[in-house]
This record gives C-alpha cells, sequence and structure tokens, in this order.
C-alpha cells in the first residue's frame, strides 16, 4: 500500500500509516495540492488525519486544521470504505466554511490516494456548480458594462457594484490573487473542479490583452468596486492628490510586490503571500491579521486619495495593467522597464535557485 507500519515498544504492530502525496498531487484546492497523513489501527481503521504540508493558502490550510468535526471526518471508516467514496455529499463528508475548496481537496486527496493503492484510479468528473455559475454571471455583468454603451444599462453600475462586493467578496471570496495565479503556476489549473474561477482568473488577462478594457479590476473586483464606492460618497474637501515625488514612489510598490512573490515562489519560502494583499479579507471568518490591515489601511486611505489602494499598491491590478494591449501609439515606458527587471529577476532566481529548509 506504500506507507508504514507502525510498531509499539515491544516491536508489535498497531497500525499503518500513509500520506497521500504524491498520487494526490493533481488534487488542486483553491490553489495548489495538500500532502495529508493518514492513520489506521491494527483493526484498518482510520484513527487520525493531519495535514502534514500543504502548498494550498496558508490561512485555508489553517481554517481546515483547526475545524475539528472535518479533521475527525474519516475517523472509523476502513480503508475500502474510503476509497470507495466517489461523492463527498453522498458520503457526508462537508466542507469547511471559508475553506470549501482547500478542505474539499484534502478529503478528495486522501480518497485519491488510498484508491490508487487499490488499483484504481479516480476520475475527477468536471463540477460546475452554482458557484461557478455565479461567478460566470457576475463575469459577464462586467463585461457588458465594459462593452455595451446603453445610459440605460450604465444607470446600474453602482448597484453593480455593491452585488459584487457582497457577492464575489464576501460571499464566494473568489478574488484574483497572488497567492491563487502562483499556486496554479506551480501546480495546474484545476478547470475540472472550478471552472467558473479559472474562466474569471483567464477573462481577466486575455479580454484587456485583445480589447484594452480591464474589465475585472473596472467593474467586477470588489475591492476596488468598494473604493470607488468610497470615493463617490467621499466630499469633495476631503479629497487630496500625491504630488510628483509621492506619486513616482508610489507607482513602484506594486512591483517591488511582484519581486516579493517572484522570490518566494522560486526559493519557496514559508510565507503566505495572501498577506501582501487585501482580498483575503473579504473572507471574514478565516481572513488573516496582515490581510485586514492591508485592506482597512487601504481603505481608509481612499477617503483621503482616491483610489488609493489600486493605484499605488496592488500588485495584482499592475500585472493586469501591464498585459493591456494598448493600441499602434505604444512606446517603451517605465512599466515596460519594470517588467524587464522582474524578467531578469526572475531568471537568476532560476539559474541560481536556493531551495529554503
Amino acid at each position: 500500500r506504500g506507507g508504514l507500519e507502525l510498531l509499539d515498544s515491544a516491536g508489535e504492530n498497531i497500525g499503518y500509516v500513509v500520506r497521500t502525496l504524491p498520487e494526490a498531487s493533481n488534487v488542486i484546492g483553491y490553489s495548489g495540492p495538500t500532502d495529508s497523513l493518514l492513520v489506521f489501527d491494527e483493526n484498518d481503521e482510520v484513527v487520525g488525519l493531519s495535514i502534514r504540508r500543504s502548498y494550498d493558502t496558508p490561512s485555508h490550510v489553517e481554517d481546515v486544521q483547526i475545524d475539528y468535526l472535518f479533521m475527525k471526518t474519516f475517523n472509523g471508516k476502513s480503508w475500502e470504505e474510503i476509497s470507495a467514496i466517489e461523492d463527498l455529499r453522498e458520503a457526508k463528508i462537508w466542507a469547511v466554511s471559508g475553506a470549501s475548496r482547500t478542505s474539499e481537496a484534502v478529503a478528495n486527496g486522501v480518497i485519491t490516494r488510498l484508491a490508487a493503492a487499490d488499483g484504481r484510479e479516480v476520475k475527477r468528473a468536471f463540477q460546475f456548480g452554482w458557484r461557478d455559475a455565479l461567478l460566470l454571471c457576475f463575469w459577464g455583468g462586467g463585461c457588458a458594462f465594459a462593452f455595451v454603451r446603453s445610459k440605460r444599462l450604465q444607470k446600474w453600475r453602482g448597484l453593480f457594484f455593491i452585488l459584487t462586493i457582497g457577492g464575489v467578496g464576501i460571499w464566494l471570496g473568489d478574488l484574483i490573487a497572488q497567492s491563487l495565479v502562483i499556486g496554479w503556476i506551480e501546480t495546474r489549473i484545476p478547470w475540472e473542479a472550478t471552472p467558473g474561477l479559472v474562466v474569471l482568473v483567464l477573462g481577466a488577462f486575455v479580454v484587456p490583452w485583445f480589447s484594452r478594457q480591464p474589465v475585472y479590476c473596472q467593474f467586477v473586483c470588489p475591492h476596488g468596486n468598494l473604493q470607488r464606492l468610497i470615493v463617490k460618497w467621499t466630499p469633495s474637501k476631503w479629497k487630496r492628490s500625491l504630488n510628483d515625488d509621492g506619486k513616482w514612489v508610489a507607482r513602484f510598490a506594486p512591483p517591488m510586490l511582484l519581486a516579493v512573490v517572484l522570490i518566494v515562489s522560486f526559493k519557496q519560502l514559508d510565507f503566505d503571500l495572501a498577506g501582501i494583499e487585501p482580498f483575503d479579507a473579504y473572507l471574514l471568518t478565516s481572513a488573516g491579521t496582515a490581510t485586514i490591515v492591508i485592506a482597512v489601511v487601504g481603505l481608509l486611505l481612499s477617503f483621503v486619495f482616491p483610489m488609493a489602494y489600486c493605484r499605488f499598491g496592488c500588485p495584482t491590478g499592475w500585472l493586469l495593467e501591464f498585459i493591456r494591449r494598448r493600441g499602434g501609439k505604444d512606446r517603451f515606458s517605465w512599466r515596460d522597464a519594470v517588467g524587464c527587471g522582474l524578467l531578469l529577476l526572475a531568471l537568476t532566481l532560476h539559474q541560481w535557485p536556493i531551495v529554503a529548509a
């Protein structure tokens, strides 16, 4: 079965232990696979599950680890019972609130690992659920506001912004972030498990390239839309603009954060990339301190400096703006110079990798 026998001090067999990777490496959660450890007793029944290491978003993994009920989901079940599971809901295996994709990946990883030892390949069917449908509706709405110039439609823009904040942000929590993008790059794109999120991410990068319309940043991103509402409701006398020196310094903050992302990824450092952006703050039950601080500070600054975070702090927004096609009048700009610098940094890190212990 590819595991290890557990012996007591007298050398007697008291159980068996297996880990889920590499057999379950294709089971992706929010941004990566998880290596779990499953322990069986002498009767071949599960007595414990723990997460050995995860390539998923650390804050989501922590939420799964501290969920007492979920971590005991498989307790008392035999190897054969678990490997035969085909549907989590039918088996009454419930996801962890705020970390549903990560917890489902942990459960599916365990099932995949045990089934593989029995010579059975678990084929993950294409899953299109209500979350995917809702994300596509929001993406379609954003495209409509971007490309349809009807005044009758545009007057509903404010309501749409409020819906994205509540729907995409607080309810679904599926915002595009560096932790998500890097996780998919390092592992794979989970198109069969989260098709709606995949379409949203691909659309956010591809559509601006061909249309020059930053659909995601201008219409779908909950954090950007919340700042737009703040700008709309803030008295004009409160608003200020940065001087030229301040703008020069602030404009380099996002690419510096992208440099941090590259270093963390190439060096495989134990660092939560979700903590450099505010997007996980919309997952109210699982947000980390760093991401909450960034979200709150960015929103407060928007009362004085309109769209402060989007303009001067968002690495994901900077990347989406960088790939946006601008027509035939483009010339080599400071953004291109910074992009070349980031490429040089990536090549350097790739040429001389140092894997963290």
